[in-house]
């Protein structure tokens, strides 16, 4: 039976697993990213973690246990076939970092081969082969978290584009001359639908007197869910305006990849179908022509295991 190793790297924890090629996870391991002490550090707690997991399948009684490769997804731009994460922000300062080669260096008496892409890469990857993008050919996918992650697969292939920069879904045009986005341009989806620009625009109603019951010092996305569900007008009002700018975005890449379903993911889109997806569809289904109005849209089924699933992938 073959198995690959899954690392998740993230700004606050690396997370590891044994993937299995029936999709099934075990040996997961968390340990503290540790951000601040740079890249080679970083490499190293990767490296171990890596080493425990292949020391427990060695040690393991059922001895057919054939370990194939180590993927690594990670934020920021990754410059995938030479392991260069380009840069990320997440881990400041860092650019042109080559992780793969340090990984490598201390991994050097193992003999596997190791992989690197964008962690919303991955995060399709996952989807695709063991969650809700199972028997599709071509899908893209958002995540909505801190910021918007974005990818699309065509043809079941990862699409990278001429310079390892495609798949920025996130920062497709929603409202030209709108809020400021932390890319630098203006009216970015991130800047409406990452969790900075939705605490920002219900602080921003808030300011105008706006009834609710939420407190504008200390907001999460969460909150605003939990108070929408509870009947705040203003908080209803705020994702379903994200719901529609998420279709609006969802429209114009549509029109130009044609892919057969979305896969929207990360903590932002946890709020559900009455407040957010339904939102999402009906901007969608209004705004598109016939045929691409036919691209399903779903919530992602992986949760936070896809980052692992999609890195431990990358060997397969």
């Amino acid at each position: 039976m073959n198995y690959s190793i899954g690392i998740d790297l993230g700004g606050t924890d690396i997370k590891a697993g044994l993937l299995c090629e029936d999709g099934s996870l075990s040996c997961r391991m968390v340990v503290s990213t540790q951000v601040d002490e740079g890249a080679k550090p970083i490499a190293t707690r990767i490296a171990e973690t890596a080493r425990k997991i292949i020391n427990t399948v060695e040690s393991d009684s059922e001895k057919n246990k054939k370990i194939i490769g180590i993927g690594i997804g990670a934020p920021g731009l990754i410059i995938a076939n030479s392991g260069i994460i380009h840069f990320s922000p997440n881990f400041p300062g860092w650019t042109d970092i080559p992780l793969l080669d340090y990984v490598s260096t201390e991994l050097d008496d193992i003999d596997l081969p190791l992989y690197i892409d964008n962690d919303v890469n991955v995060m399709i990857l996952g989807e695709l082969h063991h969650g809700a993008g199972i028997g599709y050919e071509n899908v893209i996918a958002l995540t909505l978290g801190t910021g918007v992650g974005g990818g699309v697969v065509i043809n079941r292939q990862v699409y990278h584009g001429s310079w390892n920069t495609a798949g920025e879904l996130g920062h497709t045009i929603v409202q030209p001359n709108g809020r400021k986005c932390g890319c630098g341009n203006f009216g970015c989806l991130e800047a409406y639908a990452g969790a900075k620009g939705i605490i920002e625009r219900t602080q921003q109603r808030i300011a105008e007197d706006m009834k609710t019951s939420l407190n504008p010092d200390s907001l999460t996305p969460k909150q605003i869910a939990n108070a929408a569900n509870d009947g705040d007008e203003l908080a209803v009002q705020i994702y379903s305006e994200t719901g529609r700018y998420i279709g609006i975005a969802l429209t114009s890449i549509a029109h130009i990849l044609n892919p057969q379903i979305a896969i929207i993911g990360g903590g932002i889109a946890a709020a559900g179908e009455s407040l957010l997806f339904q939102h999402i569809r009906r901007e969608f289904k209004q705004r598109t022509m016939d045929i691409p109005s036919n691209m399903e849209i779903v919530p992602a089924k992986l949760g936070n295991q896809a980052g692992l699933v999609g890195a431990a992938m990358l060997a397969y």
